[in-house]
């Protein structure tokens, strides 16, 4: 999770170029790592689900609990000081923190994230027991490529194509609650299990070089969504090759990964008013060294400061 938020602030840093051309081929894939937050989070919703003993609105209020105080804080404070700019009405700004703005596809908003991943918690118990009945588990989530694309092709006549970030990363949702479900069952990684993930690797990348060809056009997502078990499997393999000090560096910046990401999109939206103050250079390194530092160093604050918070609240609750 804290790889993927790297790499999620590399893509956002737009202006920024390596002028490498494979250094500026990864940067340019890094919305990718919302994929391996959707898979990630699917996993660990999966199972927290599975083991829950209470009401599932325990299960709701707990996901709740994560998601909306820093989104509530960041988004409203920075909501109040675009309305006292004058750049968004009073309207716009109750949008924004109601998360409802994505789907009625609300001007002036901003953050699509959020609002598809609370979708994704809404959607998880229906899906859990359809998945859990199903005695094909794997076919089940093969099926939510193409029913995930229909799914999309039906929302372009309906004018709701807007919400193709949620609807396109579906299939990531699905690997992820597969994944959690073979996290349960303590299943190891086989060599026919590999070899699946590279066949779906190599479906991914084979449509990756028609859409480069035009030959057919299809949301990145897609692609994304074959490389991305594989990927994420590589990716551990090598986390779990680092020393201790760096692994710590990345489960620290994964558990602040979703104030670090609602931090880091105001910070790519207001690139045209702190870059004055800040560039240097026409590759902005000298900016985004500061300004990400920040990024981070804010992100945790508040993720500690939450879960403060939250940690007395539970205690005066017990009482």
């Amino acid at each position: 999770m804290g790889l993927a938020m790297l790499w999620v602030m590399l893509f956002h840093a737009y202006p920024f170029r390596f002028q490498v051309r494979i250094l500026d081929e990864i940067k340019s894939a890094g919305f990718a790592g919302v994929d391996v937050f959707i898979l990630l989070s699917a996993m660990g919703l999966y199972v927290s689900i599975k083991r829950m003993g209470g009401p599932l609105r325990d299960f709701y209020s707990r996901r709740a609990a994560r998601i909306l105080p820093a989104f509530w804080l960041v988004v409203g404070v920075y909501s109040l000081w675009l309305r006292l700019q004058g750049r968004i009405s009073l309207t716009v700004a109750a949008w924004s923190m109601s998360t409802l703005y994505y789907w009625f596809h609300v001007p002036g908003t901003f953050n699509w994230y959020v609002p598809a991943l609370l979708a994704f918690y809404l959607l998880t118990p229906l899906y859990v027991r359809i998945f859990d009945r199903c005695p094909r588990k794997e076919w089940m989530t093969a099926a939510m490529f193409p029913l995930a694309y229909g799914v999309y092709r039906l929302t372009i006549p309906l004018g709701i194509n807007y919400t193709e970030d949620f609807v396109n990363r579906l299939p990531a949702f699905a690997l992820g609650i597969l994944a959690g479900y073979y996290l349960l069952e303590g299943r190891r990684l086989t060599a026919r299990h590999a070899l699946t993930w590279g066949l779906l690797a190599l479906c991914g990348i084979s449509l990756e070089v028609l859409r480069r060809l035009h030959v057919f056009y299809i949301s990145p997502c897609y692609v994304i969504a074959g490389v991305l078990m594989g990927f994420c499997l590589l990716a551990a393999k090598g986390i779990s090759r680092l020393g201790e000090g760096p692994r710590r560096i990345l489960r620290l910046l994964g558990s602040c990964s979703l104030e670090i990401y609602l931090l880091n999109v105001i910070i790519t939206r207001e690139f045209d008013t702190l870059a004055p103050l800040l560039d240097r250079g026409p590759r902005h390194l000298f900016y985004y060294a500061v300004v990400y530092t920040l990024n981070i160093l804010l992100a945790l604050l508040l993720h500690r400061g939450i879960e403060a918070v939250r940690s007395r609240w539970k205690k005066r609750a017990a009482a």
